[in-house]
C-alpha cells in the first residue's frame, strides 16, 4: 500500500514540476510587438528630384539598418542608424507625393513595423493613401 501512495506522491510533483516548468519557459518569451519607427523628415536637395531623409534619436534603432524605400519608383536606400538611433541619408530618388515605406531592422527577429509616408518638404506625420 505504501508504494501505491508513494507513486501518486511522484506522479503529482512530477506534474507539478512540468506545469511550472511550462509558465516559466512562456513567461519567459513574451511575443514581440513591433513598433513603428520615428516620422521622417524629408528635405528636398539642390538638385531636383534628391531628397534628403532623416529620424530624430531612437534608442531600440541604435546601430540598426534603416531601409527607406519609395514604392512609386521601386528603388530606395539602406542606412546603418548611429549610436543614439537616429538616422540620415542622402540623396533618395523621387517627387512629391511619392510613397516612401520606412522600417529598421537590427536582427532578423528584431526591428520596427514598417510606415509609409508621402514624400514632401518637412517633418510628415500623415500615411500614405
Amino acid at each position: 500500500m505504501e508504494r501505491v501512495g508513494g507513486n501518486r506522491l511522484w506522479r503529482w510533483l512530477a506534474a507539478l514540476l512540468a506545469g511550472l516548468s511550462y509558465v516559466l519557459v512562456f513567461a519567459c518569451n513574451s511575443p514581440f510587438i513591433p513598433i513603428p519607427p520615428p516620422n521622417p523628415t524629408f528635405s528636398e536637395g539642390s538638385t531636383s528630384g534628391e531628397w534628403s531623409v532623416s529620424t530624430p534619436p531612437d534608442s531600440r534603432a541604435s546601430g540598426a539598418l534603416y531601409y527607406i524605400y519609395n514604392a512609386d519608383l521601386g528603388s530606395g536606400l539602406i542606412q546603418r542608424a548611429g549610436v543614439d538611433g537616429s538616422m540620415y541619408v542622402y540623396p533618395l530618388q523621387g517627387t512629391a507625393g511619392d510613397r516612401i515605406q520606412i522600417r529598421w531592422e537590427k536582427l532578423p527577429a528584431e526591428g520596427s513595423s514598417t510606415i509609409c509616408r508621402p514624400l514632401g518638404q518637412g517633418l510628415v506625420l500623415q500615411g500614405c493613401n
